[in-house]
């Protein structure tokens, strides 16, 4: 039975490093009851579905023996910086019993200050003994390497990469739909560290980021994962989604405009599109469409 797109309303979360205004990605009648806000969770299971209940509602309709969501997206809005962190590898999540998988994630930059930065993996290899010294009196990420980044650029941080965002940054991170976060070093702020844990998993050789420039293609892939591919789309002449029940899609416009099926869609606010979804028209915008690969989804046609 073929299903209907759906629009996907997100779910606010407050963050220390967080901001009260979300410059347009989020609407202003969501953020005025919260305090900063520091993510909006686009595709979690509890995020609310334009047709009532929730995304994860939904999926069990259809899946009755599905707990998790589809592949997590977020938008990430910095007015300080990010905790010093690592996530769980495939090792780890096997280990552990627990996890389905490690999490790998990609960061695509939808807005960036002059002087914004990352922080990801080290300038050279390292060991647990000075990791853990560094750690504790906050100095690691003089051992870390910096990268200055811009808008439209998208940086891909595999499993076990220590890394931290900076402060200035709107961007869209996507990622395996894990939410375990193990952190080195939190400036001092009131939270709790997981130093051991993160030691366990962390990759303490050179830094093994990749950055991919921003460009002007009209269909560009920009994170290749394991377990998921986020392309970019420019929609001039349109894009026609044709489901062929081998993979979901989340589409993300990245700027006002984009349109599905002649309906307006708010930049940031995700769609889903089931597996067995009908054909659905985007038009208008610019689109981040994440799927689980692999390799360029064969369901996209352009024009």
């Amino acid at each position: 039975m073929r299903q209907t797109p759906i629009r996907i309303l997100p779910l606010l979360a407050e963050r220390i490093w967080g901001h009260r205004d979300l410059g347009g990605w989020v609407s202003t009648s969501r953020v005025g009851t919260h305090g900063p806000i520091g993510e909006a969770w686009l595709t979690d299971i509890n995020c609310e579905v334009e047709t009532g209940g929730t995304l994860g509602a939904l999926l069990a309709r259809d899946q009755p023996a599905r707990t998790g969501p589809p592949l997590l997206a977020k938008l990430l809005f910095t007015s300080a910086p990010l905790s010093v962190q690592v996530h769980p590898t495939d090792a780890a999540a096997r280990a552990s019993g627990m996890l389905a998988s490690g999490k790998d994630e990609a960061w695509h930059i939808l807005e960036a200050a002059p002087d914004a930065q990352v922080s990801i993996g080290f300038r050279q290899p390292v060991s647990a003994t000075t990791l853990r010294a560094a750690s504790a009196d906050g100095t690691v990420l003089s051992l870390m390497r910096q990268h200055p980044v811009r808008t439209g650029e998208t940086l891909f941080v595999p499993a076990g990469t220590v890394h931290a965002i900076g402060a200035g940054l709107v961007l869209l991170e996507v990622q395996d739909p894990i939410d375990v976060t193990y952190r080195l070093f939190d400036y001092g702020r009131p939270r709790p560290l997981q130093l051991d844990e993160a030691l366990s998993v962390a990759d303490l050789r050179g830094s093994r980021v990749v950055m991919g420039a921003a460009t002007v293609a009209a269909r560009q892939t920009l994170a290749v994962a394991p377990r998921f591919v986020l392309e970019r789309i420019e929609t001039e002449d349109g894009l026609t989604l044709r489901s062929d029940g081998s993979r979901e899609h989340i589409v993300v416009p990245l700027a006002d405009g984009a349109t599905m099926d002649g309906r307006v869609l708010a930049r940031g606010a995700a769609v889903f599109v089931p597996a067995m979804s009908n054909p659905v028209r985007f038009a208008g915008a610019a689109l981040a469409v994440l799927h689980p690969g692999p390799g360029p989804s064969p369901c996209l046609a352009m024009g």
